[in-house]
């Protein structure tokens, strides 16, 4: 029988779809333990569907260290690059100390219990239809820091809402910027 091989950590680093979140890691010296190496291969780069089906993050529990903090803007992608990634606001956590406590609180608490805390973060996705919110816990394996053109009314009218977010904004502006990011994203379909 032929023993599984478990990528190093350099080798699971590379395999992370995002690039913020890989640089990351890397900065803040991240070490993965050979049991979540084993889980990230196998969800990341299975061998065949049996060994994606394996991966169960609700039961394996993995520290995954990401940079996004409430109020970052943020691009969401799936696993095809080339499709237009989600947009929103990071709402968790508002600071590396709170990631720490939420982390060590959640592995005290769950002893094993179920539970998909460690793959998901709380964005706020912003619906192109009509400027609207839309709650959502994506993977941090898959989020970026989204790269917008700085006067477009998508990006003025986001940083407007981080800044309502975080008690310094208007509403009144916020949602004229709304209604403008609506009409341009109107505007921009061909029917």
């Amino acid at each position: 029988m032929r023993e599984k091989k478990i990528p190093t950590n350099e080798e699971i680093i590379a395999m992370i779809p995002s690039k913020d979140v890989r640089e990351y890691l890397i900065k803040i010296g991240w070490q993965f333990s050979e049991h979540d190496r084993d889980i990230l291969r196998r969800y990341l780069k299975p061998k065949n569907k049996a060994d994606y089906e394996s991966v169960w993050f609700d039961q394996n529990y993995i520290t995954l260290p990401h940079p996004f903090r409430k109020g970052d803007i943020v691009a969401v992608y799936g696993k095809d690059r080339r499709k237009k990634p989600l947009i929103g606001i990071m709402w968790a956590p508002k600071s590396d100390e709170d990631f720490w406590i939420f982390d060590k609180r959640t592995k005290n608490d769950l002893k094993g219990f179920v539970d998909f805390t460690d793959v998901a973060t709380t964005v706020d996705f912003l619906s192109p239809e009509d400027g609207f919110f839309r709650h959502g816990h994506p993977n941090p394996l898959w989020i970026e820091y989204a790269e917008l053109d700085e006067d477009s009314a998508e990006a003025r009218f986001l940083r407007s809402a981080v800044k309502l977010q975080n008690g310094n904004g208007s509403l009144e502006e916020t949602d004229e910027l709304r209604s403008e990011y609506v009409a341009s994203m109107r505007k921009g379909r061909s029917y």
